[in-house]
Parts: structure tokens; C-alpha cells; sequence
């Protein structure tokens, strides 16, 4: 009887930890840090934070000399946004772009503290001066993404600039509007932001967020843009759009500006 006892026991303890594995989401041994980012990046997509840092954390301290560390720290910075801890999502931000370890991924930190910015215009309770003051940050912070001398990253690049586009036309600042769609199309036709851009162009006053299209090539992608002249392979698939590289390892100097962390305002605290 005693025997049976011991033995259903251990039985129930190794279905308890089965279970508790299975609710935390913990990664198998042996899984390659690429892999356990995809799932984070899943976890993420399905609104299950807490499961998303869970990934990433293990990540970080279990994979030290990984070229991850940036994508997932991103990936920690913008499930820090969305659950509304806006101070620890600046606070990481500005860390990692002070630390500037893979310069190539520069850009796409920008982009995240424009996004911060644009994220501060929304919750912003009808003050039109202030909301323009936002958007302008964040336009500044796109800027910067866009100009980054030291990073190949066309991408993240393009979609800089298409953001560029679509605030200075929320803002009523409709020749910059059409400047940048009208560079994003020459300097960037293999991105699929170049097929919004041209959409845009055809009514720039349109301030409607567009989903990025599918490979399919679209309409818009064929039509010509006024004042632009589409250079050779503009229309080519969007299977080879190029990706960013993770084996940059130049340091550059940043500006002073770019590691102060900006004031919160009540703006971003509301809910």
C-alpha cells in the first residue's frame, strides 16, 4: 500500500512540473537562441507578454556572446510599450543605443523612440499644439533612422521614411510629405513601404494607416509617381528585399542629444 502511494507520488510531481513547464513557456535545452526569439516574437503577437520578457530574459543570460541581443532587447523595449511601462521602455532604449553595439541596428532603435513619441500624440487629451510638438519628435527621431551613416539596414530604413511621409502630412506639412514619399520611392523601390508611398502620392491629404501589401504586386506598385523616375528593378519582388546584417561591429560616436532621455509627460501616463 505504501509502495502504491510512493509511486502515484511521483507520478503527480512529474505531471505538476510538466505543467508548470508547459504554463511558463519555458524553452527546450538545446534550442538556438534564433528559435527562442521566434517564439517570444509568437508570444508577443498573441498578447502574452509576461510569457515574451520570459523568452528574451533567457536569452540574455543564457546566450551572452549572441548577436541577438539587440533584436531581443528590442523586442523587450516594445513589449515594455505596449504594457504601458513607458519610463522602463525609454530607460532601455536609450541604454542600448549608448552602448551601440551592433551600429547596423541603430535605426531600428530610432524608430522604436519615434514610435514612443507618435504613442505620446495619441494619448495626448486634444491639445493640438502638443500632439504637433509629439509628431515632431517622433519625425525628428525617424530623421535620424533614415540619415544613420553606419548601417546598411534598407528596411528598417525605408519604413523610417514612410512614417516621415505619413506625420508631416498629419501635420498639415504637405510638400515635406510628398518630398519624402517621392524619396522613399527612388531611393528604396524594392521595399514594399515604396508601394505605399506611391499610394499615397496619388492623394497625399490621405492620412489612413495602410497595411503593407503582400509579394503580389499591386497596382499602385505599377503605376508611375508623379515627379519621381523609378530607378531600374524598382519593380522586382519583394522576396528580395534585403534584410539587415547582425556582423557589424564598427562604433561610431553618437551625438549628445540622442542619449538624453526626453521628459514624460502626462500625456503618455493616461489610460
Amino acid at each position: 500500500m505504501i509502495k502504491n502511494i510512493s509511486v502515484y507520488l511521483i507520478i503527480l510531481s512529474i505531471l505538476f512540473l510538466a505543467g508548470c513547464g508547459g504554463k511558463k513557456g519555458m524553452v527546450i535545452e538545446g534550442e538556438s537562441p534564433d528559435l527562442i526569439l521566434e517564439k517570444g516574437n509568437q508570444a508577443y503577437q498573441e498578447g502574452q507578454y509576461d510569457k515574451t520578457m520570459q523568452y528574451c530574459q533567457y536569452i540574455l543570460d543564457n546566450f551572452p556572446t549572441s548577436d541577438l541581443h539587440i533584436d531581443t532587447q528590442l523586442l523587450m523595449a516594445r513589449t515594455l510599450g505596449v504594457q504601458e511601462k513607458f519610463e522602463e521602455q525609454m530607460d532601455l532604449l536609450l541604454r542600448v543605443l549608448k552602448e551601440n553595439i551592433i551600429p547596423g541596428r541603430v535605426p531600428r532603435i530610432y524608430i522604436q523612440i519615434g514610435e514612443f513619441y507618435e504613442h505620446a500624440a495619441r494619448w495626448n487629451p486634444g491639445n493640438v499644439t502638443s500632439d504637433t510638438l509629439d509628431l515632431e519628435q517622433a519625425i525628428k527621431y525617424y530623421h535620424k533612422a533614415v540619415a544613420y551613416p553606419n548601417s546598411d539596414d534598407r528596411s528598417a530604413k525605408a519604413a523610417a521614411l514612410y512614417r516621415v511621409g505619413l506625420l508631416h502630412a498629419k501635420i498639415h506639412e504637405m510638400e515635406m510629405a510628398v518630398n519624402a514619399y517621392q524619396q522613399l520611392v527612388q531611393s528604396f523601390p524594392e521595399s514594399p513601404y515604396s508601394i505605399l508611398a506611391k499610394t499615397k502620392l496619388l492623394d497625399p491629404n490621405n492620412t489612413d494607416e495602410l497595411p503593407l501589401p503582400t509579394l503580389t504586386q499591386t497596382t499602385a506598385e505599377k503605376q508611375p509617381v508623379p515627379g519621381t523616375q523609378t530607378p531600374a528593378g524598382g519593380e522586382q519582388q519583394m522576396r528580395d528585399l534585403i534584410t539587415p546584417t547582425r556582423s557589424d561591429s564598427q562604433q561610431v560616436q553618437l551625438q549628445t542629444e540622442d542619449l538624453e532621455k526626453p521628459v514624460f509627460s502626462d500625456s503618455t501616463q493616461k489610460k
